[in-house]
């Protein structure tokens, strides 16, 4: 027996509007399913390609003080490069390796600077007193707004066209300063080795690896996991974690060059299972230049790194393993 109730005339008025909402509900979930069906993981990579957005980088506190030695020396090597330069080409080329190896924090602040200020700027004809200048300008400089007021003056006076192609050429084509970083890199692999020695499992071992690439310099691990993912693994045995880690100490120990250093880094990761590099790379591009933002960075003290602290600090003894986690 079924009761039929007598319905209202406002519940009668409702029953096209239920219809409506229903059916929306419905469509909404189709194109959410259809949407979840058709994700599919990103590739290493599509990850290596992706740069920072600029909002991100401009929050990001550039530790100026910490890094003066090494950005001074960059502008030394942009102002040597410069005086050798020949034609417009090279000295586009110029810039963009520049801008390639200055903290990304740095290069963002001035460029935003640069391009609303270059309407008043005075041309400057010759680009090899502005490469002087800045080199003079950085060594002065003493804190962090120092910094990118001396970067930003010497952006403000190239070309907007010349600027974008540099900065294209120096996400393309990202350098390093080997002879710089060799000796930090040293200590890096060391400490890497010491984890990979003392292996436990294979999620610390990728949290141990995601440190190595967190501290070596970016230009560097970017360009090696380009290689580690375009090439065949190297020709070699199958060894152990640990064999691995001493093999990419010995190799970085023997590196006087920054090509070399890449491929001691590129052989290492070739070395490993894709899922594994995917994780260590995802980890060093969530850790890499961690900090507050730069409204609390008002006064950078400098900091005086533990000794031993960076890959093993809290690390569980990590585990890699070759052909998959077991």
């Amino acid at each position: 027996i079924v009761f039929m109730m007598p319905l209202s005339s406002g519940r009668v008025r409702m029953m096209p509007v239920l219809g409506v909402v229903c059916l929306g509900i419905a469509a909404v979930l189709t194109v959410v399913g259809v949407h979840r069906a058709s994700i599919r993981p990103a590739s290493l990579l599509a990850l290596v390609d992706l740069q920072p957005k600029k909002a991100e980088e401009s929050f990001k506190p550039i530790h100026f003080r910490e890094q003066k030695e090494a950005i001074v020396q960059d502008a030394k090597e942009f102002s040597e490069c410069v005086q050798a330069a020949t034609t417009v080409d090279q000295g586009v080329w110029c810039l963009g390796q520049l801008l390639s190896m200055l903290p990304r924090p740095l290069e963002q602040r001035a460029l935003e600077v640069a391009h609303e200020v270059y309407p008043s700027k005075e041309p400057v004809d010759d680009p090899k007193l502005l490469a002087m200048h800045l080199e003079s300008c950085l060594a002065a400089a003493q804190e962090r707004d120092g910094g990118i007021f001396c970067v930003a003056e010497l952006l403000a006076h190239v070309p907007p066209a010349a600027l974008t192609e540099a900065v294209t050429m120096g996400e393309e084509h990202p350098a390093f300063d080997w002879t710089f970083e060799r000796e930090a890199a040293m200590h890096d692999a060391e400490t890497f080795g010491a984890c990979a020695s003392d292996a436990k499992s294979v999620e610390d071992g990728v949290e141990c690896l995601g440190r190595l690439l967190t501290e070596l310099p970016e230009a560097m691990v970017q360009r090696s996991v380009h290689v580690a993912m375009e090439v065949p693994p190297p020709m070699a045995p199958a060894e152990e974690p640990s064999e691995l880690a001493k093999d990419f100490g010995v190799c970085l120990e023997l590196a006087s060059a920054r090509d070399a250093a890449m491929y001691c880094l590129s052989h290492l990761l070739a070395r490993l299972p894709a899922e594994q590099l995917h994780e260590a790379f995802e980890y060093q591009t969530e850790h890499r230049g961690k900090g507050e933002p730069f409204l609390t960075d008002v006064q950078e003290e400098p900091v005086e790194p533990e000794h031993g602290a960076g890959l093993g600090l809290g690390v569980q003894k990590p585990e890699l393993h070759r052909g998959g986690a077991k």
